[in-house]
């Protein structure tokens, strides 16, 4: 009987193997055959690191100091371990490397937590069965395969918060001084990965010593907060000396009404968003819901109070590029470990027969239905009500000049014709000045070149006082790389100005937003040269000179 038991379970281990294989090969494949990233945000990171490795620090433009203009100074600094290692990668290699490898640290991650944390001896450290389900309730999302290969640092946001979810529960378990300093460095990771983290890195391992913890909690809990606050501090001083800022420039020029007439202020939705990433979340919500005694919520609160207060704060950002719920998927680990948890500590009251009745597991049942319901009725509702604002949102027209083509231009891509724009800079002469607002491709392929960021996620100045004619063409751009027509009231105060017909030629709408070139510029030849050349490989047969403007009616 003995042997017939261990034959099946052999047989049963070696098929969970087989399958646990099958769906990680499959998921490694989509990974590696996805195309180069267009995410324009990611390659940013290129550019900075190339500065930071040729000892320049954290500059957004050659010769210049630093800035602090990522989101995630962790991220950045995987991109440059990546490009230092494998120095032969394009941009959007070096990110999609980045960005994918980080993926299946999550993944790992989240395994671990479920295979270390759970207590049934079935589940207990059964590294088969929880790669199986994470793989199958996480990793087959498209939210999941879309972040993984965008180069951005969603998946190690997530990474991170993993950990700390991990490090959460272990110093909770076991309150003392190495658990706690644990949980200290793993909440340090978690901010440097994203400050959008610090209420998760904060709160949790003290929620968890406050609830969960079985016994005295002074000596750990003082331990954790001297240490954490100790780096913390540390951490915000070295970024207000050494970047000028302790928060990422984005977070001034992501406020609500930052950009005037901006008609994307209502179109990245973070209702939406909120619900695109519900569709990763529900199924640990669910198990929640079907499986949580006392002590579980007492668990539910440590691990979740903190990414909802998060969220709530998020929901006032402007969320721009917030595609899948970029914003919000990196506090993914604390939802699947809620769930998973609850369902091992199920599992466990069934053994002892201490499982809720069939009847109480009907009504928890019901309960779980209406709340997926009622929490995807309430962001629907909530989404619309936030994108009808726009009805009533004033935005700027921008006219007063005219063409002699009969014709108007072929559409081009905007990612055809930032690979335009980038082939440009790439040949400019050294000096030559840029200014645009889709500035990721360009900047990474020429980091040589000086780029005037017009939106202020790079540039002090205009993160500080918003975008200001004035200010911007005192710095005399070279090219101007015209911003995304969302931003009406930039492209009126660009186009509105005396300096801007006095000194530019302009052709609206070449290269999807328009290009203008300085011609008292001492590289004006050379240029219009570039523009010229790219002209013909994108609109073939058009003559140039006919699509300039000429300012009046």
């Amino acid at each position: 009987m003995a042997s017939t038991r261990a034959r099946r379970s052999l047989r049963l281990g070696l098929l969970g193997l087989v399958a646990v294989a099958g769906l990680a090969t499959a998921r490694l494949a989509a990974l590696a055959r996805a195309a180069p990233t267009d995410f324009d945000d990611a390659y940013v990171y290129v550019r900075y690191a190339i500065h930071l490795l040729a000892g320049q620090g954290l500059a957004w433009n050659p010769g210049e100091g630093s800035v602090n203009g990522v989101t995630s100074l962790l991220h950045l600094g995987v991109v440059a371990l990546v490009k230092t290692m494998l120095p032969s990668l394009t941009p959007a290699a070096v990110l999609q490397v980045a960005s994918g490898g980080s993926a299946i640290g999550f993944l790992a991650a989240l395994v671990a937590t479920a295979a270390l944390c759970s207590r049934h001896p079935r589940l207990q450290r059964n590294w088969i069965f929880w790669t199986a389900v994470i793989l199958a309730l996480v990793a087959f999302r498209e939210a999941f395969g879309f972040h993984a290969s965008t180069g951005m640092d969603t998946m190690l946001a997530a990474l991170s918060n993993a950990a700390l979810v991990f490090c959460t529960l272990q110093f909770a378990r076991t309150p003392n001084r190495s658990r706690a300093l644990l949980a200290a460095l793993a909440s340090l990771l978690a901010v440097l990965a994203r400050p959008d983290n610090l209420l998760c890195a904060l709160l949790c391992p003290v929620l968890a010593l406050v609830l969960l913890a079985p016994k005295s909690k002074g000596r750990p809990l003082a331990t954790f907060a001297l240490i954490f606050g100790g780096l913390l501090a540390l951490l915000i001083l070295a970024e207000w000396l050494l970047l000028g800022s302790p928060l990422p420039l984005s977070f001034f020029a992501k406020q609500p009404w930052y950009y005037g007439g901006f008609a994307g202020e209502f179109a990245w939705n973070p209702f939406m968003f909120l619900k695109v990433f519900a569709l990763s979340a529900w199924p640990f919500v669910v198990a929640l819901i079907l499986f949580a005694d006392r002590e579980g919520l007492r668990r539910a609160v440590v691990l979740l109070l903190p990414p909802l207060a998060t969220m709530v704060v998020l929901c006032r950002f402007n969320q721009i590029m917030g595609h899948l719920g970029r914003f919000y998927y990196p506090f993914l680990p604390f939802f699947v470990a809620a769930g998973v948890l609850e369902f091992d500590a199920w599992l466990g009251r069934m053994r002892t027969g201490r499982a809720a009745s069939a009847a109480a597991m009907a009504w928890r049942t019901g309960m779980a239905i209406g709340v997926i319901l009622v929490g995807s009725l309430s962001l629907s509702l909530a989404a619309d009500r936030y994108s009808g604002r726009a009805r009533t949102q004033t935005l700027v027209s921008f006219d007063g000049f005219h063409t002699s083509a009969q014709t108007s231009l072929p559409e081009l891509d905007s990612w055809q014709a930032a690979h335009a724009i980038a082939d440009m800079a790439m040949a400019a002469p050294a000096g030559t000045s840029f200014a645009m607002s889709e500035h990721g491709l360009p900047g990474a392929m020429a980091s040589q070149i000086t780029i005037i960021d017009l939106l202020g996620l790079h540039d002090t100045y205009f993160a500080r006082h918003g975008f200001s004619a004035a200010e911007f063409f005192r710095r005399r751009p070279d090219v101007i790389w015209l911003p995304h027509s969302d931003h009406t009231q930039m492209l009126r105060d660009i186009l509105g100005s005396e300096e801007f017909w006095n000194h530019y030629v302009f052709y609206p709408e070449a290269f999807f937003h328009g290009i203008a070139l300085r011609t008292d510029s001492p590289n004006f030849t050379c240029l219009e040269e570039l523009v010229s050349a790219q002209w013909q490989k994108a609109y073939p047969g058009l003559a140039m000179a006919d699509y300039r403007a000429v300012r009046g009616d």
